[in-house]
């Protein structure tokens, strides 16, 4: 029987003329090592996107398909450059864009940061913490502080609250072997601070690391992340797709070519996918698992989510064994 979530997402996948997502990696540079990451391996040059390039992208973005949502993030920390991200997501949130979004992990989001941030006209902030315990959370993001990275998430929550502005702040937990016992903790500290807590499986990074989840062969859907989002690297390449992190099946550049044509140059890549001809994809996809990891879980303040439902099934559980002696 198919995975139900899988099967749900699969009935959304459609074949589409501008990509649904647009991912920008304003820097390639980082300052932590996460170990669930590609960025300490990763080998092509690092910099960061100048603003005539987001400007071509932005421009057409909103010419085109406005509803797009942006992401400012892919291998790299965008605050490194906060300047720059600030100017990025104006210029934006001018034009037009309905969705500007910020991807980072907090560990250079000051009070000064989030409120540029919150006066940029930012839709949402995702921050990756992935712990909640400080032994948790630094062995997993390798160079973070969390002690700071909290601190500094809870200056942008009471920041947004007193300013009454409707940016969203998420904060993002992958669940793994190492964190998964504090999920409960972690999410019910957020919630006490109004934030949403997004929860999603890890990902293989294109096969690069080994992930919990397995779906076997013959269920196999559509990759989501394939079909629905176009990545930009910094000098304006663009990547197959977000599990080719090296660029090695490099796709043109946007320096050179629209947004639009270099989507639709990626639509026999799509229609393999959508047609489930799946023997004739790239080798790359024979390893990749990240189309398994369905789509992250968003629970906001006062709702519950898995970790409800999870501690109902415990409590079912407890229930049936103790019938049974």
């Amino acid at each position: 029987m198919l995975n139900p979530e899988l099967a749900r997402i699969a009935r959304t996948l459609k074949p589409s003329r501008f990509p649904k997502k647009l991912a920008l990696e304003l820097s390639a540079e980082c300052n932590f090592a996460c170990t669930m990451c590609h960025h300490p391996f990763m080998c092509r040059p690092k910099g960061a996107m100048p603003f005539p390039l987001w400007r071509k992208c932005a421009d057409e973005v909103a010419a085109v398909s406005p509803s797009t949502e942006i992401w400012f993030s892919f291998c790299g920390e965008p605050l490194l450059e906060a300047d720059r991200l600030v100017r990025f997501i104006r210029y934006g949130k001018d034009l037009g864009l309905e969705s500007v979004n910020v991807n980072t992990n907090g560990q250079l989001l000051t009070p000064e940061v989030g409120a540029q941030l919150l006066e940029s006209g930012a839709d949402l902030v995702v921050v990756g913490i992935d712990g909640f315990s400080k032994e948790a959370y630094e062995s997993i993001r390798v160079g973070g502080d969390r002690d700071l990275v909290y601190q500094n998430v809870e200056s942008l929550l009471d920041l947004r609250d007193r300013s009454g502005s409707a940016m969203e702040v998420q904060v993002q937990f992958i669940e793994m072997d190492e964190n998964e016992h504090e999920l409960v903790p972690f999410q019910r500290y957020w919630h006490e601070r109004s934030a949403t807590v997004k929860v999603r499986n890890k990902l293989s990074w294109g096969g690069t690391f080994e992930t919990p989840v397995f779906i076997p062969d013959d269920e196999r859907i559509p990759c989501p992340w394939a079909l629905t989002m176009m990545h930009v690297f910094w000098d304006g390449r663009v990547p197959r797709c977000s599990g080719d992190t090296e660029g090695e099946d490099g796709k043109g550049n946007v320096w050179d070519a629209s947004l639009t044509s270099l989507w639709a140059d990626l639509e026999e890549y799509r229609n393999l996918h959508l047609e489930r001809r799946f023997g004739e994809l790239p080798d790359r996809c024979n390893t990749c698992k990240d189309w398994m990891t369905g789509a992250a879980e968003r629970v906001r303040p006062g709702a519950t989510g898995r970790l409800e439902r999870r501690r109902r099934r415990g409590r079912e559980q407890s229930a049936s064994n103790d019938a049974a002696r």
